[in-house]
């Protein structure tokens, strides 16, 4: 487990969870919280309340990430086992953990203490690109927010010097305010493009009049504590394992 903060912030638990000290084996292993793997069920189920266990949180709310721009409103705890095919959530329920599965994707949160509000995303370049970061502060301020009072953390990520992309990608990030306004979200390294995933996403948030702004800047990719979709499906060998990866949970709650 590994925990980052913005500053001694009362009233919020969260963590960016890695993926060890849990209870899935081989190729899970270890702290797998995915239930769309064939990991076992009571593996995952393990891991969760050990998740829950150490956040010190009632609930955890999961939901099923479609890489859309879909946000939910949890507004009541008789919400807590629907499932929902969005890459968003906020809520403004206390000892409700609001949770991101991630195997390379961005896990963001964002906190408004001023308003007892907080939301989590899921952001791959998908969503990034279309809508899931501005979609998730807009519900934000539906239920009472202010643009100046959010802050956001930006989780582990694959970062750029191990994403690479391909010329489809490569024309729809061309297109994007973001990338004109810095160029430095592609790079071209022998006739290769790399993508800064989180670069894109600052300036997302920054277009949307977010500016405080933190990020763990750790690569899933490179660092191996970490689970990393496109790290297994390069270096595994064998091809019914290669797409078997294993997905880290990243929480935030109300206390």
């Amino acid at each position: 487990m590994t925990k980052y903060q913005f500053s001694k912030i009362k009233n919020i638990h969260y963590n960016f969870f890695s993926a060890e000290r849990g209870f899935s084996s081989f190729p899970y292993n270890s702290l797998n919280c995915s239930f769309n793997t064939q990991d076992s069920y009571e593996n995952i189920i393990e891991n969760r309340n050990l998740v829950k266990d150490m956040i010190c949180l009632n609930d955890l709310f999961f939901i099923n990430q479609i890489h859309s721009n879909k946000v939910f409103f949890l507004e009541d705890k008789k919400q807590l086992s629907s499932k929902l095919n969005v890459d968003g959530v906020v809520t403004n329920l206390k000892n409700i953990g609001l949770s991101i599965l991630t195997a390379d994707c961005a896990p963001i949160f964002f906190l408004d203490l001023n308003n007892d509000i907080i939301a989590a995303c899921h952001a791959g370049w998908r969503g990034a690109l279309n809508g899931i970061i501005e979609n998730t502060i807009n519900k934000m301020i539906e239920i009472g927010s202010l643009r100046k009072n959010i802050l956001s953390i930006i989780g582990p990520t694959i970062q750029q010097h191990s994403y690479e992309i391909g010329n489809d990608l490569v024309i729809k990030i061309e297109c994007t305010t973001e990338y004109k306004s810095n160029n430095k979200i592609l790079v071209e390294k022998s006739k290769k493009y790399f993508f800064n995933l989180p670069l894109f996403i600052k300036h997302k948030l920054n277009l949307n009049e977010i500016n405080n702004i933190s990020d763990v800047e750790i690569d899933t990719y490179l660092n191996k504590n970490f689970f990393s979709y496109r790290r297994t499906t390069q270096n595994r060998k064998s091809d019914s394992l290669k797409k078997a990866t294993g997905r880290q949970v990243s929480v935030i709650g109300l206390k």
